[in-house]
């Protein structure tokens, strides 16, 4: 099995970084329009995307360690057969680093190159600036890529 991994140091608190990965706001300011049903294990929180937003995406909360780590899995999407959707967060001398695994891919072909790409974007420059320069670049403001 293959892993998309990023590794990301933002300069932000650990604290500020696991807000933007678990709360309605933080997360349409960086990835794409959300709704959060909960912060808390086994919620859901659905992700839109498409020109028009139609394109839902349901992520289950697996594990939360505030301020440290935030796991889901795919329920309905794209990404069902794959695995987990880790965010690991440890503090920097330069503010927080982030530690991303999507797990589970079978291959790398060009869905796999193409999520690879659209999650560095939307972590090394969409979340990193909305964090350090209170802008994000989310879907659909983000580069068709």
């Amino acid at each position: 099995m293959h892993s998309i991994l990023h590794r990301i140091t933002i300069e932000t608190t650990p604290e500020k970084l696991y807000c933007a990965l678990t709360t309605q706001q933080g997360l349409s300011a960086w990835w794409t329009k959300t709704e959060t049903h909960g912060d808390k294990l086994g919620s859901t929180n659905s992700f839109f995307f498409g020109p028009d937003g139609s394109h839902q995406v349901d992520m289950q909360v697996e594990s939360l360690k505030t301020n440290q780590q935030v796991v889901w899995q795919c329920v309905a999407g794209p990404w069902v057969e794959t695995g987990l959707f880790t965010f690991a967060i440890t503090p920097d001398e330069r503010g927080a680093v982030l530690h991303f695994n999507h797990q589970g891919w079978s291959e790398t072909d060009d869905f796999y190159q193409h999520c690879n790409c659209k999650w560095g974007f939307f972590l090394a420059v969409s979340l990193k600036s909305y964090l350090e320069n209170g802008v994000g670049q989310p879907h659909p403001r983000d580069p068709n890529i």
